[in-house]
């Protein structure tokens, strides 16, 4: 790429690349995807699903992206020092640098600078049009884990800037009805709704990141996870029939190979400072574990959970305090950073603060449970997991292990 960046890329004709056209939504957010790549749709379902599923087709009211392959990109090696750009409008927000290279009134350059597991895209704006196009320098896995990831991020940016809260939570579903489970890091939000997943028959709704909404006053409550890569702490694992699959599935965060024999779970490992964690994206989760998963549900109650190392069994009690609970704040600051438009790429929605507001205070409202357990829990979870279910007035959760 030669010349100005503005001049080479969003001064030419606004025409959609040939191949798919589809439609990604969630709520109230929508993204409308023209791509020259073959086969990302399924790419993209692969690794957004079930969060954001594709339609087929555009949308006139949506978001446009457009994604094509411009070999003639000199990011292609990384050599960032040979794109011109301005110094001083620079993000580094504990993620991938973005850097700006043209911004003006209406229209804006910027390349996201490379992670270890994908290359850097080049993202020019039109926000009067509310057109994005991300040109990548080869079609290779590594490009398309970044158009991936952008595409989630044009979405989930949609929905927090309307006023959708995200919650630092996991959850898991059966029946249309959710539990989710809220605590500090480190508490074992993750290790309950894996284990809950895998071992007790419900379905997977999400891994620490919790977006809440409703469809109006009086309406239903709704939670839906979002498109990030889940963690799996070796302490789960203990004991767990799906270790092995774990140990010997090819998975994309480890180079499409094997992570090899996992360290042999300790006590130690139910701790916030001993935990070891594998990374594995939904897809890769389900095949291996061949758990459902759910693309939404409504709320029925609540857990507030404490992992303890030195514990053996586990305690379950209600908690009818009806004290505020801090889990239930929104996530703010730098945890926001997948969710939170800084560069100002997307035209800001409405925010709409009466729904906000309205959404937290039904999650307040819900019946919740305070449990603490020990490493020992995974032997008998189901029972473990009725016990919880019960206590919020459920039917019963015990289910039949899943083979995995």
């Amino acid at each position: 790429m030669t010349g100005n960046p503005r001049t080479t890329l969003l001064d030419e004709p606004a025409v959609s690349p040939p191949g798919e056209v589809f439609t990604l939504s969630r709520w109230f957010a929508r993204l409308s995807v023209a791509s020259e790549l073959p086969e990302l749709n399924a790419f993209l379902t692969a690794l957004l699903g079930p969060y954001f599923v594709p339609t087929a087709g555009a949308d006139p009211g949506a978001v446009t992206v457009s994604v094509r392959c411009s070999p003639e990109l000199p990011v292609a090696r990384g050599d960032l020092d040979a794109v011109p750009r301005s110094p001083q409008l620079w993000l580094d927000e504990d993620g991938p640098r973005m850097v700006v290279l043209e911004h003006l009134s209406d229209t804006m350059v910027t390349l996201r600078d490379m992670e270890e597991d994908s290359d850097p895209v080049l993202i020019s704006v039109n926000r009067g049009e509310r057109a994005v196009r991300l040109d990548i320098a080869e079609d290779t896995p590594r490009s398309r884990r970044a158009v991936v990831r952008l595409v989630a991020f044009l979405l989930s940016a949609q929905l927090h800037s309307g006023g959708v809260p995200v919650l630092h939570g996991s959850a898991v579903a059966r029946g249309g009805q959710a539990v989710a489970v809220f605590g500090n890091s480190g508490s074992g939000k993750s290790t309950l709704a894996f284990l809950a997943s895998t071992l007790a028959g419900w379905d997977f709704v999400s891994d620490d990141t919790l977006l809440a909404w409703d469809e109006g006053p009086g309406g239903p409550l709704a939670v839906s996870g979002a498109p990030r890569r889940l963690g799996i702490g070796v302490g789960a694992l203990a004991g767990h029939p799906a270790r092995e699959g774990f140990e010997t599935h090819p998975l994309r965060r480890y180079g499409d190979a094997p992570v090899g024999p996992l360290p042999m779970p300790s006590a130690n490992s139910w701790s916030r400072e001993g935990r070891v964690r594998l990374y594995c994206d939904i897809d890769e989760f389900t095949a291996i574990t061949g758990t459902r998963c759910a693309q939404h549900a409504e709320p029925a109650g609540i857990v507030l959970p404490v992992a303890d190392p030195h514990m053996s069994g586990w305690t379950v009690a209600a908690d009818t305090s009806g004290d505020p609970v801090p889990e239930l704040e929104p996530t703010s600051g730098r945890a926001l950073r997948y969710f939170v438009d800084y560069l100002g790429i997307l035209a800001p929605r409405p925010f709409d603060a009466r729904a906000r507001a309205r959404v937290l205070d039904g999650l307040g409202r819900l019946p919740r449970v305070r449990v603490r357990y020990g490493p020992d829990v995974n032997a008998d979870f189901p029972r473990f997991w009725a016990e919880v279910t019960e206590a919020l007035g459920l039917a019963s959760a015990s289910g039949e292990r899943r083979p995995c």
